[in-house]
């Protein structure tokens, strides 16, 4: 009966070890736990047009290349995040729609990568004209470990 309930609590316990994130392959830790709740915030202020709430997540450090790296162009800082981008998000984008689906979370000492699939929706205004537009493609969020605190350093 003994060996029993050894084995028994050796393998909960071991399930316990190896648990994942709520609906995906990522293993369960206080960072990727960490780097997932951001992730989420990220989606429900998009989805609320929440500009501070969006600055909250974001370091000021936060630097984004726009995806190019043959021109520094397109290329912006936080202070432009703040003052240009997302004023433009309030302005021209009515209604957000947003999903999530995580990838991968990897986490490299004060670094770490959120990768995911998302889907958005999202109706705007051009030209005293409204119109809903959608997309689907994949994202990763870059953070970076702040006074305790992940923070997003690349990647709206």
């Amino acid at each position: 009966m003994w060996g029993l309930f050894c084995l028994l609590f050796a393998l909960t316990a071991g399930g316990c070890i190896n648990s994942t994130l709520p609906m995906t392959d990522i293993p369960d830790n206080a960072d990727t736990r960490a780097i997932h709740a951001k992730v989420l915030a990220y989606k429900e202020a998009m989805e609320a047009r929440d500009t501070d709430a969006i600055m909250s997540l974001v370091s000021h450090r936060y630097y984004e290349n726009g995806g190019t790296t043959e021109t520094d162009r397109d290329d912006y800082g936080y202070e432009t995040l703040r003052d240009v981008v997302l004023p433009r998000l309030r302005q021209n984008v009515k209604a957000v729609q947003y999903q999530v689906i995580f990838r991968r979370i990897e986490v490299e000492d004060d670094q770490a990568f959120a990768d995911y699939e998302y889907f958005s929706r999202f109706l705007y205004v051009e030209g005293g004209r409204e119109a809903w537009d959608q997309n689907n493609d994949f994202n990763r969020l870059t953070f970076r470990m702040e006074d305790g605190e992940w923070m997003i350093v690349a990647g709206l």
